[in-house]
């Protein structure tokens, strides 16, 4: 037994320190963030049906522009606006059946908002690669829509973002930015659309018995490139 030990020792000993060292610093995957204010530029699509009805704005190229601070490992703050050209359908609720839609029609939204993002991977990359989750909160502001003279409007509207994706750094310096996201907006419907067509007071009206409020999911795609002008403070 006095002979067991010491020979067990000495090869348990050097087999434990090879267990810490862990990665080579130069070959791991992991990189450090050593940058902490980036700013960006996107571009992508909006998707969506624009509610049940389709008279919210979706469907069209969205371009943003961004602020982002890392204010911790994994926690990042970002200040963002976006235009988006996007079109909708218009509804007559005097008019009976597919008589009431026409369109699509034109309308241009502006969104603002702050966005908290939580990094996967804190605050360093996995092979270049630095995936996260995101939760935003903002405003849309939605231009006229002229052709629309049934009373609905959608021209201010709180916004709930939350998202997903992944920024691949090209360098400490530059990254792309790939995210989905999804705008949540809630839209009232007016009063005549609860009633029943003036022009046919046979036939249904428009919500045919549905509620006069409802959310609006929105889904967006983007890709971006980012670039840090200053070191974390």
């Amino acid at each position: 037994m006095r002979r067991i030990l010491p020979t067990l020792l000495a090869i348990s000993l050097p087999a434990t320190a090879l267990a810490q060292v862990g990665y080579d610093p130069a070959r791991s995957p992991y990189r450090e963030l050593r940058f902490g204010q980036f700013v960006g530029a996107s571009a992508g699509w909006v998707g969506g049906a624009g509610g049940s009805l389709g008279l919210s704005p979706h469907g069209g190229p969205v371009y943003g522009i961004r602020y982002e601070l890392l204010g911790a490992n994994t926690i990042s703050l970002s200040l963002a606006g976006s235009y988006a050209d996007l079109e909708r359908v218009v509804i007559d609720p005097d008019e009976p059946g597919e008589s009431q839609v026409t369109g699509p029609v034109k309308q241009s939204a502006l969104t603002f908002e702050g966005i908290l993002q939580f990094s996967l991977t804190g605050g360093k990359t996995w092979h270049r690669l630095a995936p996260f989750v995101s939760g935003g909160f903002g405003l849309l502001l939605a231009s006229a829509v002229p052709e629309d003279s049934s009373g609905f409007s959608l021209r201010t509207r709180a916004v709930l973002t939350p998202g997903i994706g992944t920024r691949v750094f090209l360098s400490q310096r530059l990254f792309l930015r790939f995210e989905a996201r999804a705008s949540f907006w809630q839209v009232t419907y007016p009063e005549s659309f609860t009633d029943p067509p003036l022009n046919a007071p046979q036939e249904p009206p428009v919500l045919r018995g549905r509620a006069r409020k409802e959310w609006v999911a929105t889904p967006t795609f983007t890709a971006g490139l980012s670039y840090a002008f200053f070191r974390p403070f």
